[in-house]
């Protein structure tokens, strides 16, 4: 099964068509919109999308920001500011016509990472320093997300 993975950060949008034993086939990358509006990003994000989705099957996201229950809120200004309560699920699934799923990318990346260790290892921290600073806990073999989505 083909995913079209998506990675939204506070200077760009990239996108990567991965299969099943995780090759990338095609990748795509623009600038996070200046403006940091819905609209903008709706449009970067369909520009971005839509030579990609056809070879698709489903959508995965990781987005800066709190990601909760679908929606992306955005609190810090500098990076996607202007963008709180952003439906990012909702609109990636009529972009793509697929089904999506997103999370925060400091949590994708400690899952990532975790899933890189030796399987005896049940627990882990990762931190990550970007645009941003963010975090992701694995404990017990779990990530931990909170009520928040964090």
């Amino acid at each position: 099964m083909t995913t079209l993975a998506i990675d939204i950060g506070g200077t760009k949008l990239a996108a990567a068509l991965i299969d099943k034993n995780l090759r990338i086939s095609q990748r795509r990358e623009l600038p996070t919109p200046a403006s940091k509006t819905p609209d903008a990003l709706r449009e970067a994000l369909k520009a971005l999308v839509e030579p990609l989705r056809a070879e698709a099957r489903q959508v995965a996201i990781a987005s800066t920001g709190i990601i909760q229950e679908g929606m992306l809120l955005a609190l810090n200004p500098h990076n996607l500011g202007g963008l709180l309560h952003f439906p990012l699920v909702q609109t990636l699934e009529t972009i793509a016509g697929l089904p999506t799923l997103a999370v925060n990318d400091a949590q994708a990346a400690a899952w990532a990472e975790y899933h890189a260790l030796p399987d005896d290892i049940r627990d882990m921290v990762f931190i990550t320093v970007s645009t941003g600073v963010g975090g992701g806990v694995v404990c017990d073999g779990k990530l931990l997300t909170g009520k928040g989505g964090l």
